[in-house]
């Protein structure tokens, strides 16, 4: 059975940053023998972990615990450090998890060759598909027949941009993040961690929001 845990101390040049460490070892050295000596990820090590509620928006946290809920996808687990926001560079893991056991199948990051704003645009209030009872009667009078170049539409999206990119990161990215297609898998890990020891863990990094 493998180990995981989240250490500082890792990188001389700055003891804060958090680091995946499985089995002893720094994740990124795992990369730097998965990508044989090809630089196919800028400074795997300087990668920040996903698994935190340190958003700049709250709806970015909610989605990141919803997808860690989930018993079998492909989950964020690092990001780049700039933008951290699931626009950028996103690294997954395949998560499957057993009553008592959780395992990461594969780790790739995500292409975003597939990606468009404007489909992503079209999957937040105005993706009537996914409407509750209470959806209907608070939009079903208002802008959900029109279009992102509604006016009404865009003064929603700005007024109430918590809201709408939740929907977004529900109803896009993380569907996006499931298709085949549009991750590139760099390794077959196999890793295979104890449910609770996992989800002790992933607890441990949430904030009261």
């Amino acid at each position: 059975m493998d180990k995981i845990e989240i250490k500082t101390n890792i990188l001389p040049d700055k003891p804060d940053w958090r680091v995946f460490v499985i089995n002893g070892r720094p994740l990124y050295e795992y990369f730097t023998e998965w990508f044989k000596g090809e630089q196919i990820i800028h400074k795997p090590a300087y990668l920040s972990i996903c698994w935190t509620d340190d958003y700049d928006l709250r709806s970015n946290a909610l989605f990141m615990r919803y997808c860690l809920e989930q018993e079998h996808a492909n989950v964020p687990i690092l990001s780049c450090p700039d933008d951290f926001d699931f626009s950028c560079l996103v690294v997954a893991a395949e998560v499957e998890k057993t009553e008592d056991k959780v395992f990461w199948h594969r780790i790739g990051f995500i292409d975003n060759t597939n990606w468009s704003l404007e489909d992503e645009r079209k999957s937040g209030v105005l993706l009537i598909e996914k409407y509750t009872d209470e959806d209907w009667e608070k939009f079903g009078n208002t802008f959900v027949f029109e279009n992102t170049d509604s006016e009404a539409f865009k003064n929603y999206e700005h007024e109430h941009w918590e809201d709408e990119n939740y929907r977004r990161r529900i109803n896009h990215t993380f569907p996006y993040y499931q298709k085949e297609e549009n991750v590139r898998w760099f390794s077959s890990s196999g890793f295979e961690f104890t449910r609770e020891e996992y989800e002790n863990l992933v607890n441990s990094c949430y904030n009261s929001i």
